[in-house]
């Protein structure tokens, strides 16, 4: 990296739990050294026992939190107030000789951060590394209202803001098939990709058992999904795969509702678990507990992790299942999956899709539900690109058999109140991956060294700049292939819409 920055601020809306934070803590200690200071800014403060852990792993770091630099929930400033704060902040703590790593500027959780921030690095010349992890026009389409609101009221002007253009500006992508897709159309993309990490001690997997028998009140096997209430997350697929396979075991998730977008499906998902007495429980490190267990603890102590995630940039189970040796049972994602056989990551758990006999649920209310949720989807569509939205398949050819991450919640729910032996009875002959998911354990993992938070470090500070940078015109076309692929009915899943 040219002309070497003295101060490394990291930028994120927030330190909540999950796959960047992750990433941080563990390419931080890694960085601190080639740096005099280190700036953690985001939006809110981390919980107190994370800061202090990264405050003794990296002693020259420091937090700075400004609400401004938050997500835009409900009620938020007015766009010039909330401006003044943004500058004000970055002003205070972004100079010409400092290296901005800055994650999911192109989520559009905070359109005018990602806007002040993309003109700060072209005044000042602090360089700007751009860490996608998500897109906002990746599925995410309740962001346009919002953004629209804040006065970018184009798609154009949107991706001057998401993808910001400058001649000390670099983007990276977290897998290889978004860096692919972006290095397309801004010169210089880097690849810069989660690392992976030794799992846990053989002493906290004991503590963890004994910690999980008092949470959840009997000894019985745990099946764990390290993430925080998403709708992304499929969770009802988690739950459906977990009686399945175990019918006495648990279903933990680590996170529970972080945003309020997310409560409505989150509220929805949790009353029909408490109402069917499904064996789950939700968020179970959401309550502080000093005896709390880590994550790396928690996958340690479970009988196997799950992910059924409809939609990553890349997500951490994949390599935190090869490397504590547990057997992972996740969802095959198209993005994700040159890259798991590239590292030569071997998962026997992965499937592609559950299918359920049609006979299983009303259809015909499925019907209605999703024309409901199309109509409103395409009314909130950009007129522009409103042409390029594909109807899913299942509406418009029939079939004998649904893929259930396709089903809105409604209908998974449906599926789910069902005894469990009665659709694995009816299930079993239409999914050959699930009695070969059953028996599978272990997997295999990646070569020792590679992707170590060592490496991944060294990546970052050797990314160069491009000679040319990329223009607003670049920016745009940029934007507008993922818009234009993520349009497309293989990417539909009526739960993102709900």
């Amino acid at each position: 990296m040219p002309e070497h920055p003295r101060e490394l601020v990291v930028l994120h809306y927030h330190f909540r739990a999950g796959g960047v934070r992750r990433v941080i803590e563990l390419l931080l200690p890694r960085l601190a050294g080639h740096f005099e200071s280190v700036t953690l800014l985001g939006g809110e403060r981390p919980d107190a026992e994370w800061e202090r852990a990264i405050l003794q792993r990296t002693p020259s770091a420091r937090f700075a939190v400004s609400k401004s630099l938050s997500y835009l929930e409900p009620g938020f400033n007015p766009v010039a107030t909330q401006r003044k704060q943004i500058r004000h902040s970055l002003k205070l703590h972004i100079k010409a000789d400092t290296l901005v790593w800055a994650h999911n500027l192109a989520l559009g959780r905070n359109i005018l951060l990602s806007d002040e921030m993309a003109v700060h690095s072209a005044a000042t010349g602090a360089s700007l590394l751009s860490h996608h992890h998500d897109f906002w026009c990746d599925r995410r389409w309740a962001r346009w209202p919002e953004m629209r609101a804040c006065g970018f009221r184009s798609l154009e002007r949107v991706s001057k803001a998401a993808f910001a253009a400058g001649a000390r500006v670099v983007h990276a992508g977290i897998n290889s098939c978004d860096t692919a897709l972006l290095s397309r159309h801004l010169p210089g993309t880097a690849f810069l990709h989660n690392p992976w990490d030794a799992g846990p001690f053989p002493e906290d997997i004991r503590r963890t058992r004994s910690w999980l028998a008092w949470e959840l009140g009997d000894h019985a096997p745990v099946w764990l999904y390290p993430a925080r209430f998403l709708r992304r997350k499929n969770f009802a697929e988690a739950v459906l795969l977990t009686r399945w396979l175990n019918p006495d075991g648990w279903l933990v998730t680590t996170g529970g509702v972080s945003s309020c977008a997310e409560e409505a499906y989150a509220g929805k998902l949790l009353a029909a678990a408490a109402r069917r007495k499904w064996k789950t429980r939700f968020g179970v490190l959401d309550r502080t507990c000093s005896s709390a267990p880590t994550v790396a603890g928690l996958m340690g102590a479970a009988e196997s992790l799950v992910m059924t995630s409809v939609q990553e940039g890349f997500g951490f189970p994949y390599l935190e299942g090869a490397v504590s040796s547990r057997r992972l049972i996740a969802r095959s994602i198209p993005q994700i999956q040159p890259d798991l056989d590239a590292l030569g990551v071997e998962l026997p758990g992965l499937y592609p899709e559950v299918w359920i006999p049609s006979g299983l649920l009303n259809l015909k209310a499925e019907r209605s539900r999703q024309n409901a949720l199309i109509r409103r989807w395409l009314a909130a569509l950009p007129s522009s690109v409103r042409h390029l939205a594909e109807p899913p398949r299942f509406l418009e050819h029939p079939s004998e058999l649904v893929a259930f991450s396709r089903l809105t919640l409604d209908a998974q729910i449906e599926i789910l109140s069902i005894p469990p032996a009665e659709t694995w009875a009816a299930c079993l002959p239409v999914n050959p991956t699930l009695s070969r998911m059953s028996a599978c354990i272990g997997s295999k993992r990646p070569e020792a060294g590679f992707l170590s938070p060592e490496q991944c470090a060294g990546r970052l500070l050797a990314i160069e700049f491009p000679d040319s940078p990329p223009t607003p015109e670049q920016t745009g076309s940029t934007q507008l292939e993922i818009i234009r692929e993520r349009l497309e009915s293989r990417f539909f899943f009526p739960i993102l819409l709900e």
